[in-house]
């Protein structure tokens, strides 16, 4: 049997390899807002440029003005969801009761004809699940909240390395070989523009689709129309998943009020998701990272469990990085391994 001997080195990186693993599992919050940070920087960087070129500004005061608009947007955004859903979500926390009770009598009606069904659903705790549900729901933005508190050092974060980053950006490149920088730089940059391109996209698409839903619901006289529309807008970042759990919160609410308006909301959500697919996504994505579905999906369920809800959304434009990386890095590699000498 033949020996196989393990250099030194081998070993050696070996084991700092795995206490890097281990030093970045219980360090991972830490790295979560680092990465939000350099985001945050990369979206901005542009803007300091622009005020720099065009009003001859220092990138420090630019970097203070853009903070100032962004607090300032952000306080006003905030401020007008806040005026279109609270009364709306306090009226329906007082309803909540009273929803549970007919979802369950309408569900069970359903199945009168099959009561092997209707003794499986009528043992079923609807409102201990659908409460249980909301537990955890709200765990996750605790989670979220406790992640988004380290929003300021991500922010501070963000403004150093917007204020320098070309220097940030040579010396990231003069880490790697004299042979491999230019091709470094080049998948530096294209990181860069999947990030912004991603970024403008969601928002464009957030907005729209959020607005065009809430209308939507509006005029067709549902109830709580506001929360719905904010609703899709947030959770429409999910492929499918987001949407589907959007109509079906808003059927199960409507069906202890109106359940005539179940027709109009399948409708209304039908069209808006139409006009989605086909006209806002490929004009706000034209150009940009079309990330695969399944692989996004198990990609936010996998950083989910270990982020919580700000795991979810930090997913996507992450995963954007990846496919550029493997499109440009890896299958050139792989083609070169393959291809005769």
């Amino acid at each position: 049997m033949e020996r196989v001997e393990i250099s030194k080195s081998t070993i050696v990186f070996t084991v700092l390899f795995i206490m890097m693993l281990i030093i970045a599992y219980y360090s991972r919050y830490i790295l979560l807002i680092s990465m939000i940070g350099i985001g945050i920087g990369v979206l901005i960087n542009p803007v300091l440029g622009y005020l720099r070129k065009k009003i001859h500004l220092p990138r420090a005061l630019s970097a203070l003005i853009v903070l100032i608009t962004v607090i300032l947007v952000s306080l006003v955004v905030l401020g007008s969801l806040y005026y279109l859903v609270a009364d709306q979500v306090s009226s329906l926390k007082e309803r909540w009761p009273e929803i549970q009770r007919t979802a369950e009598g309408y569900i069970s009606n359903l199945f009168t004809r099959f009561p092997w069904i209707q003794e499986q659903i009528l043992s079923f705790d609807i409102a201990g699940s659908v409460n249980s549900s909301a537990m955890s729901l709200i765990q996750g933005f605790r989670t979220g909240i406790v992640a988004i508190s380290g929003g300021v050092f991500a922010l501070i974060i963000g403004l150093y390395t917007a204020v320098n980053g070309g220097e940030y950006f040579e010396k990231t490149v003069e880490a790697f070989l004299p042979s491999k920088r230019e091709k470094a730089k080049n998948v530096l940059i294209d990181c860069a523009r999947v990030i912004r391109g991603w970024f403008k996209a969601q928002l464009i698409d957030m907005v729209i689709i959020g607005f065009m839903t809430g209308l939507g619901l509006w005029i067709a006289g549902v109830e709580y129309w506001a929360v719905f529309g904010l609703l899709t807008a947030i959770l429409g970042i999910i492929p499918y998943v987001g949407i589907i759990l959007v109509v079906m919160a808003t059927c199960l609410i409507s069906l202890s009020s109106d359940p005539s308006k179940i027709p109009w909301i399948l409708l209304i959500f039908g069209v808006t998701q139409q006009i989605e697919g086909d006209v806002i996504l490929p004009l706000v994505m034209k150009g940009g990272a079309q990330l695969p579905v399944v692989p996004l999906l198990i990609f936010m369920m996998f950083l989910g469990s270990f982020f919580g809800i700000l795991g979810v959304f930090v997913a996507p434009p992450l995963l954007a990085i990846i496919r550029t990386l493997y499109i440009e890095i890896y299958l050139p590699y792989v083609e070169r391994r393959s291809s005769p000498a």
